[in-house]
């Protein structure tokens, strides 16, 4: 019977298809070459075939060693996963919270979910890192991180959560951003197909955000002239403000900007973009997983109620002190 993987030597077979010669492996893990060399010959005698195709000055992965070096990231990753939230058990008041965020959430519920963790759980050390969904989740199901808020733009693919779950945090309604002139010629919602002549500015190429505008746009039948592409807020106002273009933009995105914009409803509605809290499955019922899920709930429900109220959200610093 064949003996279980190391997964120390599995890594070397990766990182060695990730830097491609053997030198760079060692120098990124801090090993003698020669050391990575008998771990990768270890390897190839527990598996039985050659992984590598070996000359006097480099070493090259074989079709087996490509293939094995593939599955072995997605190992690796489980690993990795696995061992954070063995790690978490029972870390409720002490160690490590990683949160994901896109930037408009962090500087909106997430900063303030993350002030009710500090205020209810005052042990915790509360990491947050800025990112976009695709990468979030990467780095969530590599065990790098607790919880990742990401969002999903109506009428693109939905984001693939193979082993995760989520709980919805927020609605994010779809706005139209215009130059002041036009702003102020009316109050009524503006039919998306006005727009087809119009020059748009939305995020990079690649972006969710440039997908979602041009899918927005083709719905109504016109491809959208973006001659702009940013992730910057201040430009993409900055833009608008100058009359050079208009934008397509959620709510929460906009209340990051500086100033406070004057936008428009669309016609016909549009789908809210949906924000969610992200968690691998293998860690329901962790206790600090609850908790942050808990927090973001919170500050999530308190947005919300400002909002209804037409007033501004309320400080959850203030916020009365939970019972647990």
């Amino acid at each position: 019977m064949m003996s279980m993987l190391d997964p120390r030597r599995l890594r070397l077979l990766v990182e060695l298809a990730d830097r491609g010669t053997i030198t760079a492996v060692a120098e990124a893990l801090h090993f003698a070459p020669s050391t990575v060399s008998h771990g990768l010959a270890a390897l190839e005698r527990q598996i039985g075939v050659a992984l590598l195709e070996r000359s006097p000055r480099s070493a090259r992965l074989t079709a087996a060693g490509a293939a094995l070096a593939k599955e072995g990231r997605t190992i690796l990753a489980r690993l990795g996963a696995a061992e954070a939230d063995a790690r978490a058990v029972g870390r409720l008041d002490r160690g490590p919270l990683v949160l994901a965020t896109f930037p408009s959430a962090g500087a909106t519920l997430v900063s303030r979910a993350l002030a009710l963790l500090a205020r209810r759980h005052a042990g915790l050390e509360l990491r947050l890192l800025d990112a976009e969904p695709a990468e979030s989740l990467a780095r969530l199901a590599a065990g790098e991180v607790d919880v990742a808020v990401v969002y999903e733009y109506p009428h693109l693919p939905a984001l693939e959560l193979a082993g995760l779950e989520s709980v919805e945090l927020a609605e994010d309604p779809i706005r139209v951003y215009l130059p002041p002139s036009r702003s102020r010629s009316g109050t009524g919602s503006v039919d998306l197909d006005h727009l087809r002549e119009e020059t748009f500015v939305a995020g990079r190429r690649g972006s969710p955000c440039y997908a979602f505008t041009r899918a927005l746009c083709a719905l109504a039948g016109f491809e959208p002239q973006i001659a702009y592409e940013t992730d910057d807020i201040a430009l993409t106002c900055a833009l608008v403000d100058s009359g050079l273009a208009v934008a397509v933009m959620p709510q929460l995105l906009l209340g990051t900007a500086a100033a406070e914009l004057v936008t428009r409803d669309l016609s016909p509605a549009v789908r809210p973009r949906r924000i969610s809290a992200v968690y691998r499955a293998s860690a329901n019922g962790l206790a600090s997983v609850d908790a942050a899920l808990g927090a973001l709930t919170d500050a999530a429900a308190l947005a919300a109620a400002g909002e209804r109220r037409g007033a501004p959200v309320a400080d959850p610093i203030s916020a009365p002190a939970p019972t647990e």
